[in-house]
């Protein structure tokens, strides 16, 4: 491990394997991000397995990774959606489906590293109002605001993979 003071490759090796099995963990949070025009998204659950009917909180949380401020366009009240599905890719739930949202046109400016943080949650029920089963699945943000005001994609998140027991 440590020689006279000198970290070995062996040493190295091993805090390396550790540090991957405590961010495999169970219990462990999750996040993802991705990078769109000097904003960082990123994405979180605060483990990667949950119990049956156990509420998942999932944060999104919008940084400005540039000097300047950049401004995040909205199309609507929307700030947000979240989609449920299983790995093979069979939608569950998503969070906008019941939801009406004001039809505006609103510009937010975020300063540079300010976050902007938006929070959703699944109570682990499907479109039908039915408890999803135990198994793996799969959560997936989309930021609904753009920087260009010209584009109207939203910016999707890798998926936050997860295990219902």
């Amino acid at each position: 491990m440590f020689y006279n003071g000198v970290v070995t490759v062996q040493g190295l090796l091993i805090g390396l394997v550790l540090v991957a099995l405590v961010a495999a963990a169970p219990g462990a949070p999750l996040m993802v991000e991705r990078v769109d025009g000097g904003l960082r998204h990123e994405a979180s659950i605060t483990k990667r397995a949950f119990d049956p009917g156990e509420s998942i909180e999932i944060t999104i949380t919008i940084r400005n990774a540039g000097v300047n401020p950049v401004s995040l366009t909205f199309f609507s009240g929307q700030r947000f959606d979240l989609l449920v599905r299983r790995p093979r890719g069979d939608e569950i739930w998503r969070w906008s489906h019941d939801k009406a949202f004001i039809q505006v046109i609103q510009s937010i400016p975020i300063r540079p590293n300010e976050p902007l943080t938006l929070k959703g949650s699944w109570d682990q029920r499907d479109y039908q109002g039915r408890r999803a089963d135990p198994g793996a699945y799969e959560i997936i943000a989309f930021v609904t605001g753009r920087i260009e005001a010209s584009e109207r994609a939203p910016i999707q998140l890798p998926a936050l993979q997860f295990t219902i027991r």
